[in-house]
């Protein structure tokens, strides 16, 4: 979308879009796979594969207003973010708000949950923050106006999450070691 490179071409924010708006409704069903009943986990994530369907059906047909899109790129990449975010009609993104919004909550009520059953477990904390922080991000682009702290947000909860999905691992070494007696 950088006008020294491709420039704003609105084939290539379709594909983005399309592809990139189910990812956190993808996590979230990760994280009901892990700590649901299966019957209801199947459910979830078949309701994520619908919607994410239904997104990139409308999301690759829709009319995109090319002209909003090129000025929107012509200057701060938040802004852009920002401003691109309505070149698609509400009848395509809506499935990406309620993907987010629900895979976001899956996350962040699943790592909260986790975390309460066995206190041990901090490294959901981490992953509560990382889950937090991108929804900050977003809500401040989308409803505040202000594009100027997205990326840090978004990085940070990239960061959040990588370090809790690091420490889960290390935590699930450390039991697996203790079950077999090793106390190192």
């Amino acid at each position: 979308m950088n006008g020294d490179v491709l420039g704003a071409s609105p084939l290539l924010f379709r594909v983005y879009y399309v592809l990139a708006a189910p990812l956190v409704g993808l996590l979230g069903a990760g994280v009901v796979w892990l700590l649901a009943r299966r019957t209801f986990a199947k459910l979830f994530l078949g309701f994520v594969v619908v919607f994410s369907l239904a997104l990139a059906v409308t999301g690759l047909s829709a009319s995109i207003d090319a002209q909003s899109l090129a000025s929107s790129f012509s200057g701060p990449l938040a802004n852009g973010f920002m401003g691109a975010s309505t070149a698609l009609p509400m009848s395509v993104r809506i499935y990406a708000i309620v993907l987010n919004a629900v895979g976001g909550l899956a996350l962040i009520g699943g790592a909260l949950l986790s975390f309460l059953w066995d206190r041990s477990r901090n490294y959901n904390l981490f992953i509560v923050i990382g889950g937090i922080l991108p929804m900050l991000g977003g809500s401040m682009l989308g409803f505040l106006d202000y594009p100027d702290a997205f990326f840090e947000f978004e990085l940070g909860g990239t960061v959040f999450l990588f370090l809790g999905f690091m420490l889960s691992s290390r935590y699930i070494a450390r039991r697996d070691r203790t079950k077999d007696g090793d106390s190192n």
